[in-house]
């Protein structure tokens, strides 16, 4: 049986920082259920028009290059049982069996499922994307379509501040990469027109400056819409207005997915035994040798989710008394 100070379960940047930081601070293993290292981030593409519009995306692009060079790490596996002993954990995974005194869940988030909103029709038609969708498009330069497209509309809080899905949560990312990604595509298609529909628009945290130039530059209604509907020329948007259904037309539309919970966040909460908040998130909080950080706790950008996990290595090299 292998025996490790620090277990991090999860291999995307939260868990990365986290293990980097604890290089030649103890004996740590971080294990990723995929066959992967980099989670949701390497997903992401820099958004950058002719100045940074801090994404934070080349922040995490380096942690995860630092962290595939110089943590140990299994990929492919999962703790699937775990025993409290009175040193710390008993883990077993798909394939061996671990000894930690201490468990770190970084195990992250990820786009909600938007086929549970049928009337978005999204996977059904050609010109409705979600954020996600568009910031892989953008990161394998494949926008051709987008350069035919003379009106878009992207369409906030898919997923999140939902009471009727019990998801009434801001998801903190979304308002911040459809910005990004708004003025991205104005940079690139001078003649794009492009309209935001949204309770509100949230510009805090990194690089407010370049979100509040974005915001200027996109016609925000203050609405979400209540259906879509597709034909061959594009898209029309439904919304209330007074009282009335009102449908305006675009080239396209984009969905702003909120996160939620992943599944192997859910999992390891019921494993270990933690509390859930909405969305699936674990509780943020020390539970008895059991630390939960980064996205796993709920919805935060890259930025915020690499300051956590800094935080939380410091912590733990107390404990560890190093």
């Amino acid at each position: 049986m292998e025996r490790v100070d620090v277990l991090v379960v999860g291999g995307g940047i939260a868990g990365l920082t986290v293990a980097s930081a604890l290089q030649g601070k103890g004996d740590v293993l971080l294990l990723e259920e995929k066959a992967y290292l980099g989670g949701l981030a390497v997903e992401l593409s820099c958004k950058a028009t002719d100045r940074c519009l801090r994404c934070g995306v080349c922040r995490a692009t380096e942690v995860v290059r630092k962290g595939r060079i110089g943590v140990e790490s299994i990929t492919g596996e999962s703790p699937r049982a775990v025993v409290r002993e009175k040193r710390g954990f008993r883990i077993t995974t798909d394939r061996r069996e671990l000894a930690a005194r201490l468990i770190v869940l970084a195990t992250g988030a990820v786009p909600f499922p938007v086929e549970e909103f049928p009337q978005y029709l999204w996977g059904r038609r050609e010109r409705i994307f979600t954020g996600f969708e568009l910031e892989r498009r953008l990161k394998d330069s494949n926008l051709e379509e987008f350069a035919a497209f003379r009106s878009l509309a992207f369409v906030q809080c898919v997923g999140s501040r939902n009471a009727r899905k019990r998801l009434g949560y801001c998801s903190q990312v979304c308002c911040r990469y459809a910005l990004r990604l708004a003025a991205n595509l104005r940079f690139r298609f001078p003649e794009i027109t492009i309209d935001v529909y949204s309770m509100d628009l949230q510009v805090l945290g990194d690089g407010q400056e370049a979100l509040r130039d974005a915001a200027l530059s996109v016609f925000r209604y203050r609405s979400l819409p209540f259906a879509l509907e597709e034909d061959a020329d594009g898209v029309t948007v439904f919304v209330e207005v007074d009282g009335k259904a009102t449908g305006r037309r675009y080239d396209a539309v984009v969905l702003s997915v909120g996160l939620v919970a992943s599944p192997g966040t859910q999992r390891m909460a019921e494993l270990f035994h933690l509390p859930q908040r909405e969305g699936g998130f674990i509780v943020p909080h020390l539970w008895d040798g059991v630390f939960a950080c980064g996205t796993a706790t709920g919805p935060k950008d890259i930025t915020s989710t690499i300051f956590e996990a800094e935080k939380l290595s410091k912590e733990l090299q107390a404990f560890l008394g190093r």
